[in-house]
């Protein structure tokens, strides 16, 4: 009688699961067809770039006055990626940035407080990589608009030189800088051209272990190293790119 009772109850469940199964759900989506917005064995390159200089000369700015400095930034960061299946793709992305600030002088009064700073010297630049993999969500049925996701394993190194006169000698800082990160990516794209698209995206979710190494006047040296994780949305880091799709 147990047998029985336990073969009913097993038989019930399955007819449950397959009804469940079977019943189609309509949530506004046409998924009759595939949209191809990136199809297989599509590649795609692209990437941004970006240079600015600025000069002053006996500029004042707030409580900071007689500021005479130049310096620059410039930053590139081309990405390539071959299409798998359609609207699904595996590659990888590099840049490079590198921003100079040579300070000749500037004075700080504040209240009582007054402080000056005469020959600073600041200079960096860093080498980064990312193994990524790209998953499209085509928007409507034109093929011209998609939203993507962008999951990616990064390296990233550089380095940052400080120097300053003071009155008892130049001192300088040498400082190596390395990053592991782990995170999503997240955008849209859409196509001006059958070949040419615009894409604007941002980081939304981000773990990262980030390390250094000092050398201050080729005599002492330091380490330091600090992890982080991250789910957020920052508007500030809003990057936009162009991408050619052959």
């Amino acid at each position: 009688m147990k047998t029985k009772s336990l073969l009913l109850t097993i038989i019930l469940l399955l007819g449950a699961c397959l009804g469940a199964e079977a019943q189609k759900y309509d949530r506004g989506y046409d998924n009759s067809t595939v949209v191809k917005f990136a199809p297989k064995g599509t590649f795609m390159f692209g990437g941004n770039a970006r240079l600015s200089y600025h000069s002053m000369d006996n500029f004042n700015f707030l409580v900071v006055d007689n500021i005479n400095s130049e310096g620059y930034t410039v930053s590139v960061s081309p990405t390539f990626l071959y299409m798998v299946a359609d609207n699904f793709g595996v590659g990888c992305d590099f840049s490079y940035k590198r921003n100079l600030l040579d300070l000749e002088s500037a004075d700080m009064s504040f209240s009582e407080i007054s402080m000056s700073v005469d020959d600073y010297y600041k200079l960096s630049q860093t080498f980064a990589g990312n193994l990524i993999a790209r998953m499209y969500i085509p928007l409507g049925t034109g093929g011209r608009v998609a939203m993507f996701a962008q999951p990616y394993l990064g390296f990233s190194g550089g380095r940052l030189k400080n120097m300053v006169t003071l009155s008892d000698g130049i001192k300088g800082t040498y400082t190596g800088i390395y990053r592991i990160s782990v995170g999503v990516y997240a955008g849209m794209s859409f196509f001006l051209t059958n070949h040419f698209a615009i894409e604007a995206g941002l980081g939304v979710l981000e773990f990262d272990y980030t390390w250094t190494d000092q050398n201050h006047n080729q005599v002492d040296s330091g380490y330091s190293g600090l992890s982080s994780a991250g789910y957020t949305i920052d508007f500030a880091s809003l990057s936009i790119g162009m991408a050619f799709y052959l």
